[in-house]
């Protein structure tokens, strides 16, 4: 027997993107607030296209602090849409979610297709039949009564029973443990150890797709921690075996924390049109992307200001949220050698005795000794060691000689 199904988790409606605190044009804002709709519109039409038999849910659907009555009228549409086409929907509420969050609306108590765990299914094991209506799976669920569940919830799963069915274990919960965890915190030993054919998991907003073990991740970031593309996973089954996953992104907003490396031999324009090719790279598939970016190296020209790259780099689908320039100017060091004074001197500590060198340099040692605030002369040479090696790691940055 073969069928397919969508796994997904951490939709998390209703949540706002909390952290852009910076001036969004009409058409961005616009993206922003119908982006988590739309990734939800694009899942549920994927299901629909390509006629999958059910749709796994691993918990926080939507956020209950957020109290928004749009986010829950999305959320019924959305599965009164795959109810209409006959696809079951299979739901473990998760600490964003728990159990108590559900309204009467929420409910579906007479649906044939959409099952909520422990709010209008008991807590247990059932059997889920294909679209020709065939035992094809049974579902062990884990779902979160309050906010909070800080024991593990394999102590309360049952162990995989059926080898006629394919065994799905449908858990929100963290699998890194920790002691202080109140998130239904457990191993991956302890969760392989329960005989699953799959671990549809939620809580994490980032893919981690394992060989059984999967977390799909949010279908939308929500925030700059949640960096890099979202989606959801698409899997198929045949004999009981898994014989594809397939991540499918869906998402509208991307945020990436993007490093670029200038170099000696490029203009300001060739690293500018090189950072637009990367985001460029990024933004495909997506209407926005959140850029922070971060320059290093050495490059041969003055360093581009941060208010330039903003400028030539954000468009209506690209926005730069930040920039750390890390770049450094090429120093012609025999020029700075032939110089005089204390620049010159600490270049050529590496290649002098310090002794020397603090004897040659003394007034303007003295004079950085007492911005320093250090006034004990007694240890110049240990002092004016420390500082050359100080300044020389600032100009030139990573490690020194010692001097």
């Amino acid at each position: 027997m073969n069928f397919s199904f969508i796994h997904t988790a951490d939709i998390h409606l209703g949540r706002a993107f909390a952290d852009i605190d910076y001036d969004l044009s009409p058409e961005q804002k616009n993206i922003i607030n119908t982006a988590h709709e739309k990734a939800l519109e694009e899942l549920c039409g994927f299901a629909v296209d390509k006629e999958v038999d059910f749709v796994l849910i691993a918990g926080d659907t939507f956020d209950e602090c957020e109290h928004d009555l749009h986010s829950r009228l999305v959320l019924y549409n959305f599965l009164k849409r795959l109810e209409t086409n006959e696809i079951g929907v299979y739901i473990v509420p998760g600490n964003h979610d728990p159990e108590s969050s559900y309204t009467k609306e929420l409910e579906f108590k007479d649906s044939t297709y959409v099952k909520i765990f422990g709010v209008n299914t008991p807590s247990e094991t059932l059997v889920i039949k294909n679209r020709e209506g065939e035992e094809a799976a049974i579902i062990y669920p884990f779902g979160f009564k309050t906010t909070e569940y800080p024991a593990s919830p394999c102590k309360v799963l049952e162990n995989a029973k059926s080898k006629d069915l394919f065994n799905i274990g449908l858990i929100h919960c963290d699998k890194t443990g920790g002691e202080k965890n109140v998130y239904a915190p457990c191993s991956e030993k302890e969760l392989l150890d329960l005989g699953y054919d799959y671990y549809a998991l939620g809580h994490i907003h980032k893919p981690d797709i394992g060989e059984k073990l999967v977390y799909p991740g949010t279908i939308q970031a929500r925030s700059r921690k949640d960096t890099g593309e979202h989606g959801f996973c698409y899997v198929n089954v045949d004999n009981n075996r898994i014989v594809s996953n397939e991540f499918v992104k869906c998402d509208k907003v991307r945020y990436y924390n993007l490093t670029v490396s200038v170099t000696d031999d490029e203009t300001e324009i060739d690293t500018i049109e090189r950072i637009r090719n990367l985001i460029d790279e990024f933004s495909r598939g997506a209407e926005l992307v959140i850029i922070n970016l971060t320059l290093e190296g050495i490059c041969r020209y003055k360093k581009i200001a941060d208010n330039i790259l903003k400028t030539e780099l954000s468009t209506n689908r690209v926005i730069i949220s930040g920039v750390e320039n890390n770049s450094a100017i090429d120093t012609d060091i025999n020029l700075i050698k032939t110089s005089g004074g204390v620049l010159a001197q600490i270049v050529l500590a590496s290649e002098n005795d310090v002794e020397i060198i603090a004897a040659d340099t003394n007034k303007e040692l003295a004079e950085l000794l007492k911005l320093s605030q250090v006034t004990d002369t007694t240890s110049l040479e240990s002092r004016a060691t420390e500082i050359a090696q100080n300044i020389c790691k600032e100009i030139y940055g990573g490690e020194t000689e010692n001097v």
